[in-house]
């Protein structure tokens, strides 16, 4: 059996940005047709749905399964009598009116009548602030879709276009042939059980190919659709493809790419890297360039810069022609980061920056280009801690004639980031709930003094442990008492 898909060329507008748009705003034969179908509409089915009012109209979408709310305003409706009649009514098949429910108020009373039997269990309606008729629909079914009118007093005053969604979902790509260098490539994008049908955008450089793309939909027994999509390209080295499949209605997108191609490649391995105040600190950065690729290493400009917290970027290091280059570099940097030729040449350019501290934390850029031209880069976030100095253990008794009643005090100064104090007694038991901890902030840096009330007998040992959330190794201080 012969599969039936329906064919769209997609026309839309060039993107101005290259990233994916939250809304899209395409203007394409899709919308035309669509256009062309309403029109069509008009002059064939006259008798069903004209002559149509003048009334306020909106579009909706709710996921399936969720609830449908529509809300009519009586207050722009004058009854010298204060009588309502309200009759909900949606189009079946695009075309076909069907009573959906009957409202009927009055100053004595108010009635509902749900005049459609497949709907009776899922329609609901109301009478919000003594002049809002409101219909509800849950849960909505995918044949809920439709345009909804609502009639005050036989006058349309309401319309609204529902569309009950259905997310797509199992999105897939790939591209034949896989050996594709100086080669036509054709890339495909599919997606499988959503509801309606979506607007497909391709991406490829920041540039939006989607004109050059063949885009089918194929409506599934279930009422949703499966859609394919295509697009044939001349491949280009590191440009990734990017397809994407959006439903405008409930703002659901799905997202997917392929390199075909791959070019040199930029790789930072750990993403997060902690250095220690006073240290040198190791940034550790991969460059990869195909076999096939005829740039050498040495023919490209390597860059590190800091993006700080307002997302400007400041050079820290660079290496280009051959050659150190530190024009530029902020002044922060200046005789303390550097990086080894060699260890460039073998494609690893590591980046060390000597006395770290505070100041330096934040993003860090491994950039490469060919001349101007970006061709890869990756990002990673420093961290500075300061391990805590080892607490100061200190007591003070209540009772001069007992030794029983101590209050105890544990004080660490020179931290960061901000810490935690913990207290043990002999047995191991946590005691930290009954502490009291003062902290203090200093040029960065966190000290603190934290006290704790106790009684103790002879032999008995208390711990005080400060925690560094940065650090795996913690400092205590222990105190014992033997007696007078």
């Amino acid at each position: 059996m012969v599969e039936k898909w329906e064919v769209k060329i997609l026309m839309v507008d060039r993107l101005t940005d290259a990233k994916i748009p939250k809304i899209m705003r395409p203007l394409s034969i899709i919308y035309l047709y669509a256009l062309y179908q309403l029109s069509w509409l008009g002059t064939t089915r006259m008798k069903v749905l004209n002559p149509l009012p003048k009334s306020k109209q909106s579009s909706v979408g709710v996921q399936v399964g969720q609830q449908f709310t529509a809300m009519c305003n009586l207050s722009r409706v004058k009854s010298e009598s204060g009588s309502f009649n309200v009759e909900w009514e949606r189009t079946i098949d695009g075309y076909t009116l069907e009573r959906v429910l009957h409202h009927i108020i009055t100053p004595n009373e108010e009635v509902f009548q749900y005049l459609t039997e497949k709907l009776k269990a899922r329609v609901h309606g109301s009478y919000l602030n003594a002049s809002i008729s409101v219909l509800k629909i849950k849960p909505a079914l995918l044949e809920d879709s439709g345009k909804y009118f609502c009639s005050i007093n036989g006058v349309k005053s309401l319309t609204i276009t529902l569309f009950v969604c259905k997310p797509f979902k199992d999105m897939f790509m790939d591209y034949k042939p896989k050996e594709v260098e100086g080669a036509k490539v054709s890339i495909n994008c599919a997606a499988k059980e959503g509801y309606p049908e979506p607007d497909v955008h391709w991406i490829a450089a920041g540039n939006d190919i989607s004109q050059n793309a063949i885009t089918m939909m194929k409506k599934l027994p279930n009422k949703t659709y499966q859609v394919k999509s295509s697009v044939v390209v001349s491949a280009q080295k590191g440009v990734r493809y990017v397809c994407s499949i959006w439903n405008k209605y409930i703002e659901n997108l799905l997202v997917d790419w392929v390199l075909p191609l791959p070019g040199i490649k930029v790789s930072i391995p750990y993403k997060e890297v902690t250095g220690i105040a006073g240290n040198s600190v190791e940034l550790i950065c991969e460059v990869f360039i195909p076999e096939r690729d005829h740039v050498s290493i040495a023919e490209l400009g390597l860059y590190w810069f800091n993006k700080d917290s307002n997302s400007k970027e400041h050079l820290v290091y660079s290496f280009v022609n051959e050659e150190e280059n530190l024009i530029g570099q902020h002044p922060r940097y200046e005789n303390r980061a550097f990086l080894y030729w060699e260890d460039f040449l073998r494609g690893s350019p590591d980046l060390k920056i000597k006395n770290v501290s505070i100041a330096d934390m934040g993003e860090y850029i491994c950039r490469v280009k060919d001349k101007e031209t970006i061709i890869g880069e990756d990002i990673l976030e420093l961290r500075v801690a300061a391990p805590y100095s080892d607490p100061v253990m200190t007591y003070r008794r209540n009772n001069t004639t007992s030794f029983q009643d101590v209050f105890l005090i544990c004080h660490t100064k020179g931290g960061f980031p901000l810490g935690s104090v913990t207290w043990l007694s002999s047995n191991g038991k946590d005691l930290t709930s009954r502490s009291k901890t003062v902290m203090n902030l200093s040029n960065g840096y966190f000290s603190f003094k934290s006290g704790l009330h106790v009684s103790v007998t002879e032999g008995t040992r208390f711990t005080c442990v400060i925690s560094n959330p940065w650090l795996a190794d913690n400092v205590s201080s222990t105190v014992t008492f033997i007696g007078d």
